[in-house]
């Protein structure tokens, strides 16, 4: 999947957004994700957790729906692990990027209000080893939170959301000039989920 590819549904829903627009917010966020195993014919993947950072950009078309977009990051380390004594098969490593868009939705109003939310996209693993190819997959993430206003024009928000990247039909993953980490038979989805905590500023 190339990246021109996964943002042909995004861009309409962020210009629909921005044409009925109410008001515009900026988080910056930080937390730590929890990046989760993939199970394949090799072996287990294993990606390391750790702190993960992005940017998610709030545009308000209703008094309880809005257009999100959502940028999110991930430098960790990949292992690829075989056998009864785990042992090594490759590691190495990379970034997880996920390039999202979706709704959010505000249960109150006020405030402190509580909200859920749910997006489509992309999500790359981006190994630092440029000999070995990086790999786009379709994904969705759906989580919640609450979101507090000390002022009209600044607050916090804090969020739980599950990640998920989808493998559709089995193949090869990380393939290089040195032949491909792991193989998988079948459709996976590989199951991440992160805690954050971000500034919400509004426009």
């Amino acid at each position: 999947m190339k990246i021109n590819n996964a943002f042909l549904f995004i861009i309409p829903i962020l210009f629909s957004g921005i044409i009925f627009c109410q008001s515009v917010e900026v988080v910056p966020f930080t937390g730590y994700m929890f990046a989760g195993k993939l199970n394949t014919v090799d072996g287990e993947i294993n990606i390391d957790n750790g702190v993960n950072y992005g940017l998610i950009l709030d545009v308000k078309v209703d008094t309880e729906v809005i257009v999100e977009l959502m940028y999110n990051r991930l430098d960790t380390r990949l292992q690829i692990i075989e056998g009864l004594f785990d042992t090594v098969k490759n590691s190495f490593n990379m970034s997880v990027e996920y390039f999202q868009g979706g709704a959010q939705f505000e249960i109150e109003d006020g405030k402190f209000r509580p909200f859920w939310a749910f997006t489509l996209g992309a999500t790359l693993f981006n190994p630092a080893n440029e000999n070995i190819n990086s790999e786009w997959r379709f994904s969705f993430t759906v989580g919640g939170g609450i979101k507090y206003y000390f002022i009209k024009n600044f607050g916090i928000r804090l969020q739980w959301r599950f990640l998920v990247p989808i493998y559709f039909n089995g193949g090869a993953l990380f393939c290089g000039n040195e032949g491909c980490g792991a193989v998988i038979s079948g459709s996976a989805l590989l199951l991440q989920y992160d805690l954050t905590a971000g500034l919400v500023i509004v426009l």
